[in-house]
């Protein structure tokens, strides 16, 4: 378990950010959501919304005759320098950090609200030294792809997610103050509008840095492309031939850090679908749950309430192509036993855990080695019964979403959830600011 109490030396830094030229850019028309999250629909609406959109920087469009010399890490790369050369982008003068809101609406309800992150650079620590936490499992196939677009431009388009502990509230009112002024970018991007402030009087920038460096940092969104910046700098010390204490520009790596205690902190499920392998029987399935779970069939329009109301108890739904059930752990014991040994009762209790390692392990006959091929995600309810109806996946699960404790204490224990188990809503906007390694 990782003793928080002797975790002292966050190091959060201010940083010289390259940003769009607000005299010459629309933010509203060149931000995008993160890489991971654009389909191919949307990776091409956001070409054509305009020629400077985010997007070619994050996830440039693959060609069938890329090569080494020319492929969509370079174009992201070249785009990038002649941007800067035409001044779409600025770099600041000085190190900052920055203030960053998001005004959103909660999609089950509707109700306001408002998130604030804070925009700076992370000193990359490796997870074992406690001061950053992950809570979730990586796959190979997206750090791969980040980490050529790291080598390649040296440069994180995108800032990780992470949260931090303010009981005491001590920055909020400074918050409160930045407020005050106007922002110094702005951005709608459909529902959601995006501000931001620059952050540069030394009191302000001290006063940060010296209550971020008591804190542990749990990861809530962007594991790949921290581990990937992590294993990046480690590889490019040993290249160079400096010694780690002498610390480089790669050392860092952009971060949104949000307080645990903010109200706009909002966590949707994700859901999960098999895709049709051979062998696959809904019969069998469903005699194979009931000596773990009360199996209960429902109509066709529980999608639109089932969900809501699974409380308590592990439960989930279970989606077939021609009917659907609710599903409710009745023997824990009995499933214990099947499960991995020797793990903490957190552990235990996600209904996240509970499905990757009995269902699709155990009943299914799905390795996690398989997951990442033959599993499908989604956040919309709407979607898996469209993949279902179909016949693009062969049976999908409706999850509650995680509370957000549930991550720290997974972070204190040391132990991970299986990917895509978290999913923070809204997402943070890519192209609001960059950290460039060269000088």
């Amino acid at each position: 378990m990782i003793d928080i109490e002797t975790v002292t030396m966050t190091d959060y830094r201010p940083f010289r950010a390259h940003h769009y030229n607000p005299s010459k850019i629309n933010l509203s028309q060149v931000i995008a959501p993160p890489y991971d999250v654009i389909s191919v629909q949307e990776q091409e609406d956001l070409y054509e919304q305009s020629p400077y959109n985010v997007v070619r920087l994050i996830l440039n469009k693959e060609k069938p005759d890329d090569s080494d010399q020319d492929n969509r890490y370079t174009r992201a790369r070249n785009f990038f320098s002649d941007w800067c050369h035409e001044q779409i982008l600025l770099r600041e003068e000085k190190p900052c950090f920055f203030l960053y809101r998001q005004i959103f609406r909660r999609p089950e309800t509707g109700e306001k609200l408002s998130r604030f992150s804070l925009l700076g650079i992370l000193k990359l620590e490796p997870f074992e030294k406690g001061i950053v936490v992950a809570h979730e499992q990586t796959l190979a196939r997206p750090k791969a792809d980040r980490r050529r677009l790291l080598e390649t431009t040296q440069t994180n388009f995108s800032p990780v997610f992470g949260l931090y502990e303010d009981e005491s509230e001590k920055l909020p009112p400074l918050f409160s103050e930045i407020l005050k002024a106007k922002p110094n970018f702005y951005a709608v991007e459909g529902d959601t509008v995006h501000e931001v402030w620059k952050i540069s009087e030394d009191s302000s920038l001290h006063e940060i840095q010296e209550f971020i460096s008591g804190k542990n940092i749990y990861i809530a969104d962007g594991h790949h492309r921290y581990q990937t910046a992590l294993d990046y700098a480690r590889e490019m010390h040993r290249k160079e031939g400096v010694p780690e204490a002498r610390l480089q520009p790669y050392d860092f790596v952009l971060m949104a850090l949000v307080r645990f205690e903010d109200e706009g902190l909002v966590l949707l499920p994700t859901h999960r679908a098999v895709k049709p392998f051979s062998g696959f029987d809904p019969k069998k399935l469903l005699e194979s749950l009931k000596p773990f779970f009360k199996v209960e069939a429902v109509p066709g329009s529980f999608l639109q309430k089932g969900t809501r109301y699974l409380q308590g108890l592990t439960s989930f739904d279970l989606v077939l192509k021609d009917d659907g059930y609710h599903l409710t752990l009745e023997h824990p014991e009995k499933v214990k036993a099947l499960m991995p040994p020797g793990k903490p009762e957190i552990w235990y209790s996600l209904d996240v855990n509970l499905l990757a390692y009995l269902i699709f392990h155990k009943l299914m006959d799905l390795a996690p080695e398989a997951w990442e091929t033959q599993l499908r995600f989604t956040h919309s309810e709407q979607e898996v019964l469209e993949w279902v109806k179909r016949g693009e996946v062969a049976a999908a699960f409706l999850l509650r979403a995680p509370q957000v404790k549930i991550l720290k204490q997974m972070g204190e224990v040391k132990e991970l959830m299986p990917q895509k188990s978290t999913y923070f809503y809204p997402k943070l906007a890519s192209g609001l600011v960059f950290y460039h390694h060269q000088e």
